[in-house]
């Protein structure tokens, strides 16, 4: 593939990502940024994609604890807008 239409096809889907954020986390969302110092320059969308991801597997997890389904709770962290990779990337803890 050449290299624009790669660049513009990334794009697009990061630009559609950011089109479908839930909009009801909002608040939630820059509650957790401020929290943890979290900034972004780019990828913005995409690190925003990844933490609903998560929150919402979290959530998900937490109503099945409700339900007795798992003996133990989730909650979400400083790296929640992390993929796997990520962290490798920033070096050791």
């Amino acid at each position: 593939m050449h290299p624009s239409l790669f660049l513009a096809a990334l794009c697009l889907g990061m630009a559609s990502a950011a089109s479908r954020l839930d909009q009801s986390l909002d608040v939630h969302w820059s509650h957790w940024k401020a929290a943890h110092g979290k900034l972004y320059d780019k990828n913005k969308g995409q690190r925003r994609a990844v933490w609903e991801k998560n929150m919402k597997m979290i959530d998900q997890h937490n109503e099945e604890y409700s339900q007795g389904q798992h003996s133990f709770m989730l909650a979400m962290n400083a790296f929640g807008d992390l993929v796997p990779g990520d962290a490798d990337a920033a070096g050791p803890l």
